[in-house]
Formats: structure tokens, C-alpha cells, sequence
């Protein structure tokens, strides 16, 4: 009976960004990834869909509901909605939150009142204890760095509104930061070039698109191009225009260049010593942006060390939180914030 019992309280991890979230059941691995986003009426009176059935919604009938994101650049804009998506999530990942332990990636530096506001959502959300770590301590641990040893790591965990930056070493956190600079921001400087240049409004979904299809941070060997359909901003009228890469990759200098200054910020308060290990090891970059074509060779260029990328990077987070349950009883120096349905753990 106490083994079934301990088998149906499995720990939830959970990396709720500003624009998606996953969830990691501990013994399943990631078992949900959602838009962070919900769908309102449009007097935004009551809450009509959330995550991914929202963005259904959206798409199908915008005139008639609001979008809604409560988190921006990681952090709670709107505490009663932010807490509606969470406990919608939580309780669409397990049966039984009443007994789980939460584990919550954060976005480095984030004040007390923040940390107190997250916490005392996991435990409303209905959890029966909340933790909170920093996102590149659990980006290390999805990677299975050597965070508990004397040894330098370095990780860069480009977020949809943020870039997290940590140096990790001997079970702690040494040097870290929170630029408030992301995949947005990225989305924000193709759709400023589209309307300037073609003098045409697009939709969210499409701006995507072209970062997913033509982002690239190095000069393309070999041009390509897409084709979309727009509005018109002098007339109201449906315009089709052309986008070629190369021009997708002049936008995108501006915003990548101020990702790498933030980095090399960290690496300069960096001590010598573990700057070494980095030098050597090199940075461990993550977030789903990580993927676009030449960005490691972008970063290793500007940082002047290597850097690598893990399969599926957008998921590094999430796995990590699951390995922090495993080594739960290691994560005492990592742990920023903690709450049991008592009060503060």
C-alpha cells in the first residue's frame, strides 16, 4: 500500500515561459507543452479557454475573444489569470495535485515578492508543496552537467521573453543574470522590418513562421525566400510580398548582438578560475531559439569560446526539473523559494 501510495505522488515540473509551457511528470517525462495564453470574452470577464484549446479559438474567432498572456518576460502581469493557466495545466498533467511536489523554473533574479507570488500560486493551484529554481540551473541539469562538482559551467537559456545566464559550480549558483531579451524580441524586429519596408501588418503566426523558416544568425550561402499574405496598411487590402533570407538575417544582427553583450557581462565577473573550465567545457546553449541555423557558431564566435547545443533545446528546462526531483536532496543550494500548504517550507 505505501508503494502505491508513493507511486501516485509523482513531482511536477514545470517551465511556464511567456509564451509556452511544459510540463515533466516525474516517471513519464514532458507530458504537456502549451502556448502560455488564454482566451477571454472580450469585456475579459470570464475565462473561456486556456493554452493550446485558446489558440484554437483564437485563430478561428478573434473578433469575438481576447488573448490574453500573463506572464511577460517571465514574469506575472496578471496574477489571477497566470493562476487559472497554471492550475489548468497542472491538473490536465496529473490526477492527483492535492499530492504533489512542484518544482518551478524562474527566471534568474527575480525579487521576493515575485518569488512569494509564484510559490503561493503553485500551492493555490492546489500542489502540496511548491519549490522554485533558477532556469539555467535547471537547463544544466537536463543536460547532465556537472553542477555538483568543482568544475565551471556556463549556460545561456534563451527564452521567449527572456535570456537567462548562469555560472554553476559545486552544487551553487556563482554568477547569474536575466536580460530582459528573448525570441520575442527577435519576432518583434522582423515585423517592425515588414512594416517599414512593405508598409503591411501580418499576423503573430506568421512572424513566426519566418523566424522558423529563414532566422539564421550567419550570412546565408544560399538565398531563400517566402512568400505571405499581409494587409495592407494604406488601404485595408490583402498584399502578397516576398521576404528573402538574407534580408531575415540583416534583422536579426541588432537583437542577437545585444544577447551576446549580455553574456559576455556574465563572463566578465566570471572568477578566473572557472572561466577556465569554461574556456575549456564550453557554454551550454538552450531555449528553442537555440535552434535556429549558425546561432552556436554565432555565440562562439562573439564569446570567443565553443558552444554546443543539445537535441531538442526548447525541452532542456522542463527534463531538467525532472532530474532536479531525482536529486532533490542535493538541491538545497539551488532552491530559491520554497511553500507547503503549512506556509514557507
Amino acid at each position: 500500500m505505501i508503494r502505491l501510495f508513493s507511486s501516485l505522488e509523482r513531482d511536477l515540473g514545470i517551465d511556464m515561459g511567456s509564451v509556452n509551457t511544459h510540463v515533466y511528470v516525474q516517471g513519464r517525462g514532458v507530458v504537456l507543452s502549451e502556448p502560455s495564453v488564454v482566451a477571454t470574452d472580450t469585456k475579459q470577464e470570464f475565462i473561456v479557454a486556456v493554452g493550446a484549446d485558446a489558440e484554437r479559438l483564437l485563430l478561428r474567432t478573434p473578433d469575438m475573444l481576447e488573448e490574453l498572456r500573463p506572464l511577460k518576460d517571465g514574469f506575472i502581469v496578471d496574477y489571477r489569470v497566470m493562476l487559472t493557466m497554471l492550475r489548468h495545466f497542472m491538473h490536465k498533467a496529473s490526477r492527483l495535485v492535492s499530492r504533489t511536489r512542484v518544482i518551478m523554473a524562474v527566471p534568474c533574479g527575480i525579487t521576493d515578492v515575485e518569488k512569494r507570488a509564484m510559490t503561493d500560486a503553485i500551492i493555490q493551484a492546489g500542489a502540496r508543496e511548491a519549490y522554485l529554481i533558477e532556469t539555467p540551473v535547471a537547463s544544466a541539469l537536463g543536460c547532465k552537467l556537472p553542477v555538483f562538482e568543482a568544475q565551471g559551467n556556463m549556460v545561456v537559456d534563451i527564452g521567449g521573453g527572456t535570456t537567462d545566464i548562469g555560472v554553476l559550480s559545486l552544487g551553487g549558483k556563482v554568477v547569474a543574470s536575466s536580460a530582459r531579451i528573448g525570441g520575442n524580441d527577435l519576432n518583434e524586429a522582423i515585423l517592425q522590418y515588414i512594416k517599414e519596408c512593405f508598409a503591411v501588418m501580418v499576423a503573430e503566426e506568421t512572424i513566426e513562421a519566418i523566424k522558423l523558416e529563414l532566422g539564421t544568425a550567419k550570412m546565408p550561402e544560399e538565398e531563400a525566400e517566402l512568400t505571405f499574405t499581409g494587409r495592407d496598411m494604406s488601404n485595408g487590402l490583402t498584399k502578397r510580398i516576398m521576404v528573402r533570407k538574407t534580408e531575415v538575417y540583416q534583422v536579426l544582427q541588432d537583437p542577437l548582438k545585444r544577447m551576446a553583450d549580455e553574456v559576455k557581462r556574465v563572463m566578465e565577473v566570471t572568477p578566473p578560475e572557472l572561466l577556465a573550465d569554461i574556456m575549456e567545457h564550453g557554454v551550454l546553449l538552450t531555449g528553442a531559439v537555440a535552434d535556429m541555423d549558425g546561432l552556436a557558431d554565432y555565440f562562439s564566435h562573439e564569446l570567443g569560446v565553443p558552444v554546443w547545443v543539445p537535441q531538442q533545446p526548447g525541452f532542456t528546462v522542463a527534463v531538467g526539473l525532472g532530474k532536479a526531483s531525482q536529486e532533490f536532496e542535493r538541491m538545497d543550494r539551488f532552491i530559491i523559494a520554497s511553500k507547503n500548504r503549512k506556509g514557507r517550507a
